[in-house]
């Protein structure tokens, strides 16, 4: 295997894996796209376990109803109360699991970010 295929694989796996379920279920992948929705719904006061009950219902119902979830996350109170019905039934070790899947997903992209290295020749003309 060549160098730049393992750097090509690498990044085509990187930002997030898709095969991520729930409970048999799957999870879509996570994206800038449902980062922003995330964004859409979060509140300073939430604490980090409704953060990741949120991360996953979203992502369970993107993969459901992609439109619908997203209509969902413009009514803040409504997905709120969704997200409580959906973890009211959880056990401690759901819970332990899925931030295990969360924490694992946000790893994942963050080790998808880049960092510029120069390459030392002038940029051409127009691209500063």
């Amino acid at each position: 295997m060549s160098e730049e295929h393992d750097f090509t694989q690498e990044l085509n796996g990187a930002f997030v894996a898709s095969d991520r379920t729930w409970k048999g279920e799957p999870l879509a992948p996570y994206t800038e796209g449902s980062r922003l929705l995330l964004s859409q719904i979060r509140s300073e006061d939430d604490a980090g376990l409704f953060f990741i009950w949120a991360f996953l219902y979203l992502h369970l119902e993107l993969r459901k109803d992609r439109k619908n979830a997203i209509r969902l996350c413009w009514d803040r109170p409504a997905f709120r109360e969704a997200v409580l019905d959906f973890s009211a039934g959880m056990t401690i070790h759901d819970r332990d699991l899925a931030a295990a899947i969360v924490n694992a997903v946000l790893d994942e992209a963050a080790k998808a970010e880049t960092e510029v290295i120069p390459s030392g020749r002038p940029a051409p003309p127009g691209n500063a």
